[in-house]
């Protein structure tokens, strides 16, 4: 006598992983952090030859593409979302005169992170967290554009040029 309990188990099992293996190849449960460069380029045409960096946290990544002669730009923003997500999902991107000519911040709703993301034009060198109690320095390259991820409550954030002035940024949320 066959016992059909295993044979419908294994059934099962193998239709939830077929299930799963399609969720993920139609990035229905998200884009992997390894992935996220080769989905910017696709998701927005993004040519191969141009640079792309960023910065990845466990629940933001915030990336920004553009040409060796940076006389362009893309910017993109990735959540990941609680709940069955084995991913990150595109949630905001594109070209902005703030990202070019200054430093962008991008918050999103129900997410306790915030992305910087800049060309650099006013060439920050330096951004200063104060929490309160301390002051964390991260220098910057000022010739290089960037994309920073940083906790919502990190604390004041600050930029400065090479010479100790200033520099602004612009709240954007998506």
């Amino acid at each position: 006598m066959k016992k059909p309990f295993p044979k419908m188990i294994l059934r099962i099992l193998l239709v939830c992983v077929l299930l799963l293996g399609f969720l993920y190849m139609d990035d229905d449960i998200g884009t992997s952090a390894a992935n996220l460069e080769s989905d910017i380029r696709n998701l927005q045409k993004i040519p191969e030859d141009w640079i792309v960096e960023g910065d990845v946290s466990d629940t933001m990544a915030a990336y920004i593409s553009y040409p060796q002669d940076r006389s362009d730009h893309t910017f993109s923003v990735y959540v990941n979302r609680p709940g069955l997500s084995f991913g990150y999902f595109f949630r905001g991107g594109g070209s902005l005169s703030g990202v070019e000519r200054g430093i962008a911040e991008f918050t999103v709703d129900g997410y306790n992170e915030r992305a910087f993301i800049s060309m650099n034009q006013p060439k920050a060198a330096r951004l200063e967290i104060d929490d309160g109690n301390t002051v964390q320095i991260i220098d910057l390259n000022s010739d290089q554009p960037f994309a920073i991820v940083l906790p919502a409550n990190a604390g004041v954030i600050h930029f400065y040029d090479g010479n100790g002035n200033p520099v602004n940024y612009q709240k954007n949320p998506l």
